[in-house]
């Protein structure tokens, strides 16, 4: 009767065992393979994803709403990065007063960012939009989402192709962009300025602080959860937005966060803002959830950009 209940008991802890190593496995392929919306095929645009994005789901090449360049720049990581540059000539805003660089979020693609293009062009700026690597039309050398530890120099490719053509340099991210951009801040010192929506503080706080992560997982599986998938994906911890921002005060930074955002808490931002010793503003929305600063109210969204960028002339 003891050999049984032993054998029993060890039966499960072991179906226990297995059942958490595959919820983990599994939870780390979500992290290092998100998919947002239709970004595996340029040529599909549900409903869904037009609300979000824009007209044809933000694809230039079937909205026609602006003139653009198909560019490739290579990335310092071994790969070519598919871009579209909008030009103020061609779309009837004059000559350049200089560049904004477009970083869109994790799982995502450069369509995401079109919303944003029409508000640089009437401020006189060349918009410059990319794909990460292993995103949208992008190659990669290694595949899955780092957080920020080699988009960033995805980010800084594209910064020294545009330094050596502008002498105003703005960059725009959200999310993993935002985050990338932040972490390349100290090798970007001729950039002008940052906008930075919903950036997480580092990685470790992304997966500890994740809303329902905390009450539902014991700590040890999230620690597991993070080392399985800093493994697997072949990425550190450091470089993060926390450490670099710690090391560098040139740019100023507008941090924008939603205080109903369901992935990042907006108090990372607010801790990244208090880190950073350099020019800084933080706008704290009410409503809206994670990288929807912009659709909750256009108009005041623009306002806020509008005044930090004057602020800087």
């Amino acid at each position: 009767m003891k050999r049984i209940l032993l054998w029993s008991i060890l039966t499960i802890l072991l179906l226990i065992s297995i059942f958490m190593s595959f919820g983990i496995w599994s939870a780390s392929n979500q992290l290092l393979f998100p998919v947002w919306r239709d970004n595996q095929e340029f040529s599909a645009c549900s409903p869904e994803t037009e609300e979000h994005w824009g007209p044809s789901c933000g694809n230039l090449r079937n909205s026609n709403e602006f003139r653009f360049e198909e560019l490739k720049i290579k990335s310092i990581n071994g790969f070519d990065l598919p871009a579209w540059k909008i030009g103020t000539l061609k779309n009837g805003k004059g000559k350049p007063k200089g560049a904004v660089l477009l970083v869109h979020g994790g799982g995502s693609d450069k369509r995401e960012m079109t919303k944003h293009i029409r508000f640089f062009l009437k401020r006189g700026l060349d918009v410059f939009s990319f794909d990460f690597g292993c995103h949208g039309e992008a190659g990669c050398a290694i595949p899955g989402l780092s957080y920020g530890y080699r988009e960033s120099k995805d980010v800084l490719s594209v910064y020294r192709y545009l330094s050596e053509r502008y002498d105003r340099i703005y960059a725009l991210g959200s999310s993993v962009g935002a985050s990338s951009i932040l972490i390349s801040l100290p090798e970007m010192q001729k950039l002008s300025a940052v906008i930075a929506e919903n950036p997480m503080y580092n990685f470790e706080r992304l997966i500890l602080e994740f809303p329902g992560t905390s009450k539902d997982i014991p700590a040890l599986f999230s620690y597991l959860l993070i080392r399985l998938t800093q493994f697997r994906g072949k990425f550190e911890s450091i470089p993060s937005p926390a450490s670099s921002l710690e090391n560098v005060n040139s740019a100023p930074i507008l941090f924008i966060h939603s205080k109903e955002d369901r992935v990042v808490p907006f108090q990372q931002s607010q801790d990244l803002a208090n880190i950073y010793k350099g020019p800084k503003e933080l706008w704290l929305l009410e409503k809206g959830d994670h990288g929807s600063a912009r659709k909750i109210d256009p108009g005041e969204y623009e306002r806020r950009l509008n005044a930090f960028l004057d602020r800087l002339k």
